[in-house]
């Protein structure tokens, strides 16, 4: 589901970032002319951009300092304490941006999406509200009251809320994103298509959108598309580990289900490099390595499988097949003749 920080004067990224580790802010010179303070939010302006929201929140700091009362700097403090993960000093921002300016909707409708993205469903839906009376015909903040309604899985309000956006502005991707979210949900496979392929044709670079449509494609058999999607989201280099992870796992079964078995296992060791406890790719990579005749590398990828998970429901399982292999199990140490690390065999 798309949820959006969107921008408030200066442009800001699109999405809340995964979690970043908050660090100790250098310490700003407080601005003192006017040429200083233009300065000082142009600094905070780039620093965001480039991702550097640690030392945008100490511009912002700073210019606070000089100008408390300015509700623009109040809400660019709480959109980069979001990017950080620092619930608590978003939510304060966005409030106090808010109490200076009420009208501010956009400082309201991220506060809602805040709200959202930490679990606080009954404060979004308050803060959302709020905002719609203000400006009811607002998009962004309809989309918002759609993303609550999904949150609290009532899929048939949420999706007359998008569907209604959809038709009003067709041009809307987050509408038909979400749409394509709820048809999943409900598994309507056919509709979900068909609206994340309206997210691609109006923004062809969403690898969100390719991901989820790839996944559809996977469960409609339609491997080779799959396959298309995916190297579209590898290609796109996406910066969360996680997307970049689930791209190659899918890609995996995709290849699997092609019967590519090598290039299936590039992807589940690709998996496994990525994401080392991720305990399905362990497993997809010992099945295939044994299916290649890849004894050696099939009996290690087992026992790092066990030893990540010593209790586990597959020991017998594993057992049997390294000694079919004519490996010894070992539930503690390394199987007999295969070497650690992911070297090709």
């Amino acid at each position: 589901m798309k949820k959006i920080i969107i921008p408030v004067l200066i442009v800001f990224c699109a999405a809340m970032s995964s979690c970043t580790a908050m660090k100790r802010q250098a310490v700003v010179k407080v601005p003192e002319t006017v040429d200083e303070q233009k300065e000082a939010e142009k600094n905070a302006e780039d620093h965001y951009n480039k991702g550097r929201f640690e030392d945008s929140v100490g511009v912002l700091l700073a210019l606070l300092k000089k100008d408390p009362e300015n509700p623009v700097y109040w809400s660019q403090l709480g959109s980069a304490y979001a990017q950080l993960s620092a619930y608590n000093f978003s939510v304060e921002a966005y409030k106090k941006a808010i109490e200076l300016d009420p009208a501010d909707v956009k400082a309201r409708y991220n506060l809602s999406v805040v709200h959202s993205e930490y679990g606080s469903s009954a404060e979004a839906m308050k803060t959302v509200r709020d905002a719609l009376k203000i400006s009811p015909r607002d998009p962004m903040l309809q989309a918002s009251y759609g993303n609550v309604l999904i949150d609290q899985n009532r899929l048939e309000p949420a999706k007359q809320v998008y569907s209604q956006i959809a038709r009003a502005k067709p041009d809307f991707d987050v509408a038909h994103f979400n749409l394509g979210v709820i048809n999943y949900k409900e598994r309507n496979l056919d509709e979900a298509e068909k609206n994340y392929e309206n997210v691609l044709k109006i923004n062809p670079r969403d690898y969100e959108a390719k991901q989820n449509l790839a996944a559809i494609k996977i469960l409609n058999g339609d491997f080779e598309t799959a396959v298309k999607y995916l190297k579209d989201v590898v290609a796109s280099n996406p910066a969360d580990d996680i997307v970049l992870s689930n791209a190659y796992f899918n890609m995996g079964i995709a290849y699997l289900r092609l019967n590519k078995h090598r290039d299936a296992l590039k992807a589940f060791e690709t998996v496994i490099s990525i994401e080392p406890w991720d305990m399905a790719a362990y497993v997809n990579a010992a099945i295939i390595s044994e299916h290649l005749g890849m004894k050696d590398k099939a009996a290690n990828y087992w026992q790092r499988y066990n030893r990540l998970l010593p209790v586990n429901k597959r020991k017998e399982e594993i057992k049997r097949r390294m000694e079919g292999m004519g490996k010894k199990f070992n539930e503690g140490g390394k199987p007999d003749g295969a070497q650690e690390g992911k070297g090709k065999k």
